[in-house]
């Protein structure tokens, strides 16, 4: 099957849909189908020349803001060396997926960007199975999914001491119109003090960090 190959899911299947280990308590139950779920979508991925690894890459990056499209951001968000992710964008780029160029606000950081090239197969990422899937699901049923789900990844980052990542307008750094910036102006960022138009604003940050 390929990257385009996109299963159309229906909501009937999901109807009165029961967990066939019931007598399994919550927490094992989840992570067992976490782990199931994880090596599922793990073999989707390996289409289009691609394996794992590098669609992670590129899925991040397509959905990163300009402060957090860097080799060292990737690395810190996929959880790997900063050698191994190198590799990976060395690997996407000999593809003509992805392009470097230096940033504006410091020479020493390459800043990393999809190539239309890499636009056009992003579109087909094969995890959009497991989108599709959930958007089968009725309303409420997809609604505690994202919940409970995003209540446990918090949850477990705390405990790892890992990166949060999140998308910049709910970071407790981003300022609004009517939270400091002057009159007429856009969003700022509260770390670099610079103009976030909306298209930043709806995009993942490195440096985001939950409200108190």
């Amino acid at each position: 099957m390929t990257g385009s190959q996109v299963k159309n899911f229906e909501s009937k299947p999901y109807e009165n849909l029961t967990d066939p280990m019931p007598a399994v308590g919550a927490g094992p139950r989840v992570a067992e189908l976490i782990d199931r779920l994880s090596r599922l979508t793990r073999e989707l991925q390996y289409v289009d020349g691609l394996n794992p690894a590098q669609w992670e890459a590129l899925r991040f990056l397509s959905r990163a803001n300009r402060y957090s499209r860097t080799p060292g951001a990737v690395a810190q968000f996929l959880g790997c060396t900063k050698g191994t992710i190198s590799q990976t964008i060395t690997a996407l780029e000999n593809k003509g997926l992805l392009e470097r160029r230096p940033s504006n606000r410091d020479k020493r950081v390459c800043l990393i960007d999809l190539t239309e090239k890499g636009k056009a197969l992003i579109a087909r990422d094969p995890v959009r199975r497991i989108e599709q899937a959930v958007g089968a699901m009725d309303g409420p049923t997809g609604a505690a999914m994202v919940q409970g789900l995003s209540r446990l990844l918090a949850a477990v980052q705390a405990d790892a001491d890992a990166p949060l990542f999140g998308v910049c307008v709910a970071c407790c750094r981003h300022l609004s119109p009517n939270e400091g910036c002057g009159k007429g102006e856009v969003g700022r960022c509260g770390v670099t003090g610079e103009a976030l138009d909306s298209d930043d604003a709806a995009r993942i940050c490195v440096n985001y960090k939950n409200p108190e």
